[in-house]
């Protein structure tokens, strides 16, 4: 599945899973002078911001994602809860990271800043903290609801 396939998907598998769980997402709009299509906002029964990121296929054998520094830096203005997804092959199968394992991948150096702007982030140690990952939607809303609620 491509990446626009899965961005899709998932963005659909909120709404769905929203109106039996009392909460309503879109897309955010506050962090920029422009909407980002990669974080959604929740509020209702979970009230949290999102930043996914989508990867559709493995690069030498690891997964690679360029989260974008300047949006961490919006997530953490925000004074809101947020967290990361790091999605790859599904809108169901990904890496979901909290704020302050974020702040700790970004204190300790583990992701490395690339001259474009992003972090670079792969599988295996740059993923240490988070060995492993979701692997339905289902439990992607039970982390979700631990953290967000």
């Amino acid at each position: 599945m491509d990446t626009t396939k899965i961005h899709s998907e998932f963005i659909s598998l909120l709404h769905q899973n929203g109106e039996k769980q009392d909460f309503c997402c879109h897309y955010w709009s506050r962090g920029t002078r422009r909407l980002s299509r990669n974080i959604i906002e929740l509020s209702g029964s979970i009230n949290c911001l999102i930043y996914f990121k989508v990867i559709s296929k493995k690069s030498y054998n690891s997964y690679k994602w360029g989260v974008t520094a300047n949006r961490i830096d919006e997530l953490k203005q925000s004074d809101m809860k947020w967290v990361l997804l790091l999605l790859y092959e599904s809108a169901s199968t990904g890496y979901f990271i909290t704020a302050e394992d974020v702040n700790r991948y970004l204190s300790l150096s583990i992701w490395p800043l690339g001259k474009d702007g992003d972090y670079k982030v792969a599988t295996g140690s740059y993923l240490q903290f988070n060995k492993k990952p979701f692997q339905s939607f289902s439990e992607f809303l039970n982390f979700l609801i631990n953290n967000c609620k």
